[in-house]
């Protein structure tokens, strides 16, 4: 007689990793329970009694977990079933320990998705990799404290059951990010050698604080007594904003401390003592990639994933990574040689970043910013009707102030100083300059993308070589949004004839747009990007009901389209940029320069055509529609201040922002104080003169 096995049954799911198992056999044998591995026996069963009894045995996870009883006198005489048999993940606890920011981690089946949940009844899921790590975010509302938190997983094997609860783990939730740290030195404007320099300041106690130069990750250094340092080189000749960024135990990431500007100079290039030499210069360091365990996602980007840090604007949650999935996590040591003079005084090539894979500063442009205000899209429309109220009507009541009135010219007129020598009539032919049409094109996207490249820091690395490549696609896309949507609607809706005009003007936008941008240190930038425009004419062989001249609406209307077709490409980048990864290699560095030109581009060259002077596309919706006008242009203004929050939260730290509403309240008075002139006061005197 052969023993068997009765409980469990053949193809059974178990949802524990132990268990017992049960069966019968005849009074005379001795038994033995082999182990699915081929390890030593599970269990042996020597008594006298038909039935028999193992628990608390251990099984592995798996889709056919063998059980095998064998009588031990006689081999041949055996019984075996299989079961399924997933047992309970594991929870380790936060990201960086016993403490998170929300995020929390442990081990399960390779490929399993495991579920983790709270008291509250709240959870949240994640899969674990190849090795069995897992990893989830509670993204509720939970207190800050300590939870218990359980885990249970499920597997293609083990559908549709799930494992048994794992046991509780307490975890500490800490959502509150520490405040920026304070860099003490280097002081504002010194300058260090490009050999090393010490950074130091003071920070919260237990973070780690990481350091960046413009576009370098400098150094990281823990916080001890409420103060940091670190000593490193690496970064290339030129001046630089510095600021630092911290990280808790829990993950939390502190938005940058108020930026310096350090001046990284050769030895021999120094004549003024910096602040900074007395500290021992160390010499560059190579910075080796971090590798993150696979066990936990990216610990700087876990807190915010679609977060990155760019100075000099305002940092937002989650630090850059250079050259690796995250800044190193320790300050990086010297080397132990003593370097000879020219390593000392030009860095190490492997310690620069640059390479293809590197994000550069418009990879990082659009992140998360942690404003002071709890509500920063209702601080952009504030900021776009006071745009509106200060900014566009008085320039259009200065523009009607100074335009030529009607019979006669402003009192202000200038006789042309450029005007033709010779009559238009004495050419047979215009004279021209034959240039390809797309040659002519190609050369202004490419000047255009150089313009917008020079708005931010630019070093001579292959990093930007990428850059220019997705500035000039983000530039195709802008330009071919902004004239293939008014070309339809000409054709389409209005029944007219649509024609596309480069308008080389353009380019000394894009360039003074960018040009700005640098110069006040505007990060993210405000850029322009559009080149050409739609002109309106009759079809040719049309009736004369619709051959007539184009009328004021027809313009105000093509106008409010190509406007409206810029502002809906820019909020459709940056919804689709908000789903993409962090920047860390070539395909993801490129997709998020491409994204963040097109955003920052088509917000921008929509604000400019709204300014209502001259013959502008802004113009053409006011004599229109007011109403339209107003509307697109409050749009337009709230799009471009919540792109540029961190821009808004610096200026309003530094003290400028109140400077600047001054200086707007400034130009409304004078504009309006014109316009009152010229329209009430200058008529008034003509009569009082005859």
């Amino acid at each position: 007689m052969s023993p068997e096995i009765l409980k469990p049954s053949n193809g059974q799911f178990i949802g524990s990793n132990r268990t017992t198992v049960s069966g019968s056999k005849a009074a005379d044998q001795k038994i033995h329970l082999l182990s699915p591995l081929g390890d030593d026996p599970l269990c042996i069963i020597e008594d006298m009694s038909t039935a028999w009894t193992c628990t608390n045995i251990t099984l592995p996870n798996g889709p056919r977990v063998l059980l095998r009883v064998v009588v031990i006198d006689d081999s041949s005489l055996t019984g075996d079933i299989t079961v399924a048999v997933l047992g309970a993940p594991t929870v380790l606890g936060g990201l960086t320990g016993s403490e998170s920011n929300g995020w929390v981690r442990g081990t399960g089946h390779p490929q399993a998705a495991v579920t983790a949940a709270l008291p509250s009844g709240e959870t949240c899921s994640g899969t674990a990799d190849n090795s069995g790590a897992w990893a989830c975010l509670f993204e509720g509302s939970q207190t800050n404290g300590s939870h218990l938190v359980t885990a249970s997983q499920r597997s293609a094997f083990s559908e549709p059951s799930s494992s048994n609860l794992s046991a509780s783990v307490s975890i500490v939730f800490d959502r509150v990010a520490p405040k920026a740290p304070v860099v003490t030195t280097p002081r504002n404007a010194a300058q260090v050698p490009l050999a090393g320099t010490s950074y130091a300041g003071t920070g919260e106690p237990g973070a780690t604080v990481t350091v960046f130069a413009g576009p370098y990750s400098v150094c990281s250094a823990p916080v001890s007594d409420k103060t940091w340092n670190c000593t490193a080189g690496g970064v290339a000749a030129g001046s630089y904003p510095v600021i630092a960024v911290q990280k808790d135990s829990a993950g939390n990431v502190s938005a940058g401390s108020a930026p310096i500007t350090v001046n990284y100079v050769s030895k021999e290039a120094s004549n003024t003592p910096s602040p900074t030499e007395s500290a021992p210069a160390a010499p560059p360091v190579t910075q080796s990639p971090s590798q993150a365990p696979s066990s936990t996602p990216n610990e700087w980007a876990s807190s915010t994933p679609d977060a990155a840090i760019v100075p000099p604007m305002k940092p937002s949650q989650t630090v850059v990574p250079s050259r690796t999935s995250g800044p190193a996590t320790s300050t990086p040591k010297p080397s132990a040689t003593k370097p000879d003079k020219s390593e000392t005084e030009t860095p190490a090539v492997s310690a620069l970043p640059g390479e293809w894979n590197d994000p550069t500063a418009f990879a990082l442009a659009l992140t998360k910013s942690e404003t002071s205000t709890p509500f920063p899209w209702l601080q952009a429309v504030s900021l776009a009707l006071g745009a509106l109220l200060l900014v566009m009507i008085p320039l259009r009541m200065l523009a009607g102030a100074i335009s030529r009135r009607r019979g006669s010219r402003p009192p202000w007129y200038f006789p042309s100083l450029v005007g033709r020598n010779r009559a238009r009539e004495e050419f047979d032919v215009a004279p021209t300059l034959p240039l390809n049409r797309w040659l002519r094109s190609g050369a202004g996207l490419v000047a255009a993308a150089t313009f917008i490249m020079l708005s931010g820091p630019v070093v001579d690395q292959p990093a930007y070589v990428r850059l220019l490549i997705a500035v000039v696609l983000g530039l195709v896309l802008i330009n071919a949004v902004g004239l293939l949507v008014p070309l339809w609607w000409s054709s389409r809706i209005l029944r007219l004839q649509g024609s596309v005009r480069f308008l080389p003007r353009y380019l000394l936008i894009v360039a003074a747009a960018a040009i700005a941008s640098r110069i006040f240190d505007v990060h993210p930038a405000v850029l322009f990007g559009v080149l050409g425009t739609v002109t309106l004419s009759a079809k040719a062989g049309a009736p004369d009901q619709v051959a007539a001249h184009p009328t004021i609406a027809q313009h105000g209307q093509l106008a409010a389209v190509r406007v409206g077709s810029l502002m809906t490409l820019a909020v459709v980048a940056w919804s689709f940029r908000s789903f993409l990864p962090l920047a860390t290699d070539f395909t993801t560095s490129l997709v998020a320069e491409t994204g963040n030109t097109v955003v920052l581009a088509s917000i921008g060259s929509a604000v400019l055509i709204l300014l209502p002077i001259g013959h502008t596309s802004g113009q053409s919706v006011l004599a229109w529609s007011p109403v339209v006008w107003i509307g697109l242009t409050l749009s337009a203004y709230g799009i471009l201040f919540g792109a540029l929050a961190p821009v808004i939260e610096q200026l309003h730290t530094s003290g400028m922002g109140l400077t600047l509403w001054i200086a707007a309240g400034c130009f409304a008075a004078l504009c309006a104080s014109l316009w009152a002139w010229q329209r009430y006061i200058a008529p008034m005197q003509r009569e009082h003169r005859q």
